[in-house]
């Protein structure tokens, strides 16, 4: 299937040349026989971006490093099977809910709702991204547009009343777009018949080093950000601490792993660098997030977006079984660059509310700004 992949996107690259412009076909089928598509999403230059309707997720993102060649910093798989078979969240859009809900449920109004939950921890149940059937399991209807040298992908999907425990009936609409400066920006609509609750991101791995891949701890990392979050045994906000003196204190550009051996309670319960910063100043606009930067191709990405929180996994629990598109996907391999609200916001009034009420509607954006030097 990887072969596949890889003589498709070259079929792709050799049709579109240097023309900005959007191209469709076919990424094959999931088990239940539902045909699933391929975006390819050119600009001016050739840089591209791959999505897929299997999950409105990305698949590829090629952008020039130092030497001005282009190649893919998106480690992951290349073909639908491994999707869905495979991890289910790599490159996904995640939601109705993003990262967790502690005991697997919330209260609005008074109501309590119960999750399906798809974790557990310390005898707690816990859902993650949404659940077992989340957002990431569905093929969502999809729509084309090339606008004033914009390229991109609208994606749309109904949520239904109940779905995985959440009330109301969800319209949910993802929007991919492509520009001449190798910016991917990715704006989230929604709306609801019923109070709800709603934290949508992407799960998309990088690794600015390119198609090779290899160690990601060595890239440089700059987040603006003075607070970290702390986990509780749940894998849910526990405790607020300044980065300072900790190994979360990126608020200058630092190896990745430049403190990983620190002693830190977060880090021992975590295991590894996963993190959640919340981002300095946060007002709802269009803010930096971080920046994370490979010295040796000279390919780096800022992150910008309106949510109040970035997190970060580093695939520590990668181990060459998951297949790539260029090969075994090892430990270290990838990192997320999540911008989302906190987990369990639902239940934790200190955080920004995520509840979505009718008539209301949740607006987002975040920005994906490659650059090489």
């Amino acid at each position: 299937m990887r072969r596949i992949f890889l003589a498709a996107a070259l079929l792709v690259f050799a049709a579109c040349g240097n023309k900005a412009g959007v191209v469709a076909e076919p990424f094959g089928a999931l088990s239940d026989g539902q045909e699933v598509q391929l975006f390819t999403l050119v600009n001016s230059s050739g840089a591209k971006v791959c999505l897929s309707d299997y999950g409105a997720r990305v698949v590829s993102i090629f952008v020039p490093g130092k030497d001005g060649k282009l190649d893919d910093v998106v480690p992951g798989p290349g073909d639908v099977e491994t999707f869905e078979k495979g991890d289910r969240f790599m490159g996904c859009t995640i939601g109705r809910y993003g990262n967790r809900i502690n005991h697997s449920s919330f209260e609005i109004d008074g109501v309590r709702y119960n999750l399906v939950a798809n974790e557990e921890f310390g005898g707690e149940p816990v859902q993650c991204h949404g659940g077992p059937e989340g957002f990431d399991r569905f093929v969502w209807d999809s729509e084309t547009f090339f606008e004033d040298g914009v390229s991109g992908v609208r994606f749309h999907r109904l949520s239904p009343d109940g779905e995985q425990g959440y009330p109301g009936n969800c319209d949910v609409t993802v929007t991919y777009s492509w520009n001449d400066d190798n910016v991917l920006r990715i704006d989230y609509h929604a709306t609801s018949d019923k109070p709800t609750v709603i934290n949508l991101s992407n799960h998309t791995y990088f690794n600015m080093k390119g198609s090779k891949c290899g160690y990601v701890m060595d890239h440089l990392l700059q987040v603006e950000s003075d607070v970290y979050v702390q986990n509780n045994i749940q894998r849910c906000p526990d405790s607020l601490f300044a980065v300072e003196g900790s190994p979360f204190d990126f608020r200058t550009p630092h190896r990745v792993d430049y403190r990983v051996d620190m002693p830190n309670k977060h880090l021992d319960l975590m295991k590894a660098l996963s993190a959640c910063w919340i981002i300095r100043d946060w007002d709802g606009s269009l803010r930096k997030a971080c920046n994370l930067y490979d010295r040796g191709s000279g390919r780096g990405v800022e992150v910008w977006t309106t949510e109040p929180c970035l997190l970060t996994f580093t695939g520590r629990t990668f181990n060459g079984s998951l297949k790539g598109k260029y090969g075994p996907i090892d430990k270290y391999d990838g990192m997320i660059l999540e911008t989302i609200h906190a987990a369990d916001s639902p239940n934790q009034d200190r955080f920004p509310s995520t509840v979505l009420r009718p008539g209301g509607s949740y607006d987002s954006t975040t920005e994906f700004r490659f650059f090489a030097k």
